[in-house]
This record gives structure tokens, C-alpha cells and sequence, in this order.
């Protein structure tokens, strides 16, 4: 005999709602193991966006020569971009342009070197959500040195 049609939209319902308490329990997970590890970072930022806008960071690095591993976190249900931007003074270069498409749990990385200390970074974010606004949590950890 055929289901009546009450149950299987509420079985469809319930599916639903499920999937949306896995998506929140991840982000929620991700953002507490960042605020965890919060002292062991060089810099830690978490920024709003407002729809379809761009927000830029800058984080001064003075006479500070190394590599670093610049990461971006967001829970937004949109796609995202980074540019990494490399600045020495006012002159400004584009290193790296990253985007993902992923809904819910956007991770990106890139190594940014500094080997003579002279350049300070500058990392932009746009939020391709014409609706809604996004969090990012910006973070910078400085690599250890592998040439010793």
C-alpha cells in the first residue's frame, strides 16, 4: 500500500533539519578549536562582511623575516575569495587569489615568505552573497625554520 503523503514530508522534513544541526555542529566545532589555539597564533582576526562587499586586513610584520601560513575559516553558505597581498610601502602585489565553493566550511591557506623582513601583508576577502553577511576568522602562524 502507498505511504500517505503527510509522512514522507515530514520524513523529508526531519531529514532536512538534521542536516542543517550537522553543518552548525562542525562550524561550532572549528570555531572553538580556533579560539582554543588563539595564544599560539601571531595574529588572529575575525571580521563581519556585509553582503557583496570586501573587507581587507592588514597586519604589519616589522623586521620580521620567516614564512608564514596565512588560513581563512568561515561557516558561510556562499562562495569566498582571499587575495593575499604582499606590500612594501605603498607598492602592493598580489601574490595569490583563492577561491571556494564550498557551503558551510570554506578552509583556505597559503604560505606567505618574508625572507629579508621587509614586507608587511594584507589579506582581502569578498563575500559573493548579495543577502546575507559572513564571519571570517583570519589567522597567521608563523612556520617554524627548516634550513637549521
Amino acid at each position: 500500500m502507498d505511504k500517505p503523503m503527510g509522512k514522507t514530508r515530514q520524513s523529508i522534513k526531519y531529514t532536512y533539519l538534521f542536516s542543517i544541526f550537522v553543518l552548525i555542529m562542525t562550524f561550532s566545532n572549528t570555531i572553538s578549536e580556533a579560539k582554543e589555539k588563539k595564544n599560539e597564533y601571531l595574529y588572529f582576526k575575525t571580521m563581519v562582511i556585509a553582503p557583496y562587499q570586501n573587507m581587507r586586513e592588514f597586519f604589519d610584520m616589522p623586521d620580521r623575516s620567516g614564512r608564514y601560513e596565512v588560513s581563512l575559516l568561515s561557516d558561510a553558505m556562499t562562495p569566498l575569495t582571499m587575495h593575499i597581498v604582499r606590500m612594501l610601502g605603498e607598492e602592493e602585489k598580489t601574490i595569490n587569489k583563492q577561491r571556494s565553493f564550498h557551503l558551510g566550511d570554506h578552509r583556505l591557506q597559503y604560505h606567505f615568505n618574508n625572507p629579508k623582513g621587509i614586507y608587511d601583508l594584507a589579506v582581502e576577502v569578498a563575500n559573493s552573497n548579495p543577502t546575507m553577511k559572513i564571519t571570517v576568522s583570519i589567522i597567521v602562524v608563523e612556520l617554524p625554520d627548516t634550513e637549521r
